[in-house]
């Protein structure tokens, strides 16, 4: 029900068209204006939908009405709202809901009949949050293609300035502000670089003011939103993902499809897939100094960057949409099963 575009959109996506690729006839319900609506597959059928919040009558009466010419064999809703509105949508109907989580907001999920979660660590939450463990299964976040590896990992050269990049929303969870007072710290030690901002958000604004403030402007670069992010990628040395939170971080599979060696920082997506100094870098969650120490040492590693693109690489390949299509049907089929009893 989002008319935004960022990861949860993405995943959205992902999972919409990976149930064409697996042979299913999918109705995806989402806002007339929705900026992801052309990503979708040529097979699924576009309903408009919204609600105002998560107790809109009048959307929960359309969505009954569709729901009993659609008869569905399964909902499948993603977060919070999405899951409150279908799951009262359906009552006295017998088409049970598969719910996609991709935060740890759960009290509003648990409408629905099984939960998917992102990571292990999330599961243990929504455990604590009183979801029976039969109805939880993590299904990570995918990526749609996992080209094969170019030449750059192996011509890989310690460039000047070091071109970092972030890709994301421009709001606080994101940390981009540390990422600019990391910045400054390291730009006063004398390391040469530059700051790439692909997105945009409610806080852009401050940040560019937050970048004049701290004299760092002439190192810093906003280009806006990115649709080629393989190409975006390739212009940059070292992605940055800087979040204080983030569920998954679909950035990090990006850069690792793509090449790109990344630095983030421990928030629990990001650290369900990185592996410090193998294939990336951590750094402490909502610290500015472990961040730039972070950053330095990934820098100052520039040698070893071929085997840490390749290792983040094989990783990637496991979160490939093709890896994970077989896991996806099993949760489907399951779900199913599940409602009919």
């Amino acid at each position: 029900m989002s008319s935004r575009r960022g990861g949860l959109e993405q995943a959205f996506v992902n999972i919409s068209n990976s149930l064409v690729r697996l042979g299913h006839q999918v109705e995806a319900w989402i806002p007339e204006d929705a900026p992801y609506q052309g990503e979708l597959a040529e097979g699924v059928e576009v309903v408009p939908f919204t609600a105002k919040g998560f107790y809109d009558v009048l959307a929960m009466l359309k969505a009954r009405k569709r729901l009993r010419r659609s008869a569905p064999d399964l909902v499948i809703t993603h977060n919070s709202r999405a899951t409150s509105i279908l799951a009262r949508s359906r009552m006295g109907l017998s088409c049970p809901v598969l719910g996609f989580s991709h935060s740890d907001k759960l009290k509003r999920m648990k409408g629905a009949d099984s939960l998917v979660v992102l990571t292990e660590k999330m599961r243990q939450n929504s455990l604590r949050s009183g979801f029976e463990g039969e109805r939880v299964a993590v299904f990570p976040n995918m990526i749609t293609h996992v080209p094969a590896l170019s030449v750059r990992g192996a011509a890989l050269e310690r460039a000047v300035p070091v071109r970092l990049g972030f890709v994301g929303r421009v709001n606080p969870e994101k940390g981009l502000d540390l990422l600019l007072e990391a910045l400054r710290l390291l730009k006063q030690r004398g390391v040469q670089l530059r700051l790439h901002i692909a997105g945009s958000g409610d806080s852009e604004a401050e940040i560019r003011a937050l970048a004049e403030t701290l004299g760092i402007t002439d190192a810093v670069a906003f280009d806006g939103w990115i649709d080629d992010i393989a190409g975006w990628l390739a212009e940059v040395d070292l992605a940055v993902l800087p979040s204080r939170q983030e569920s998954f971080g679909i950035v990090v599979l990006e850069a690792a499809a793509y090449g790109c060696p990344i630095v983030s920082t421990t928030a629990d997506g990001p650290a369900s897939q990185i592996t410090h100094d193998l294939d990336g870098w951590l750094a402490e969650a909502g610290s500015v100094e472990s961040l730039a120490e972070t950053l330095q040492h990934a820098i100052d590693s520039y040698p070893r960057w071929p085997d840490v693109i390749c290792k983040a690489h094989q990783r990637a390949c496991r979160y490939s949409m093709d890896a994970l299509l077989p896991r996806l049907q099993q949760l489907l089929e399951q779900a199913v099963r599940d409602g009919r009893r």
